[in-house]
């Protein structure tokens, strides 16, 4: 499993909206994505809800954390790239996030695809 799904599933885990496989958070010492705050984390995943559901492929969600006196902003860019319908899943859509905190910068692609009961899932290829 790549680095990338980890962070997917760990942190994109929309609870109430869109259920994610858990996993090890390990894989996210020392990434940006993983300096979201807590209290950011519910409109982080709004975010992230709008850009699976309702962005067309190429069309970008922006979403920017509180910065604090300790932490600058956290920037982040959410532009699904890909569409597609498999036959285990309803669709799945690739996902590109691009997020920023001062001078870092990350980029991240991930694959979820939608369940039958509307809940995005990490794929697992």
């Amino acid at each position: 499993m790549s680095v990338a799904r980890f962070v997917a599933v760990s942190i994109l885990g929309l609870a109430g909206m869109t259920a994610v496989q858990a996993a090890p958070p390990v894989f996210l010492n020392h990434t940006i994505i993983n300096n979201i705050s807590k209290s950011d984390r519910p409109q982080f995943q709004e975010a992230v809800a709008a850009a699976l559901n309702q962005s067309a492929d190429g069309q970008t969600t922006r979403w920017t954390s509180t910065a604090t006196r300790r932490q600058p902003a956290i920037e982040v860019s959410l532009t699904p790239r890909q569409t597609s319908t498999t036959s285990k899943a309803n669709r799945c859509r690739q996902l590109e996030a691009r997020v920023a905190q001062g001078t870092g910068k990350e980029d991240w692609t991930f694959w979820f695809c939608q369940q039958p009961s509307g809940a995005w899932r990490a794929s697992t290829n």
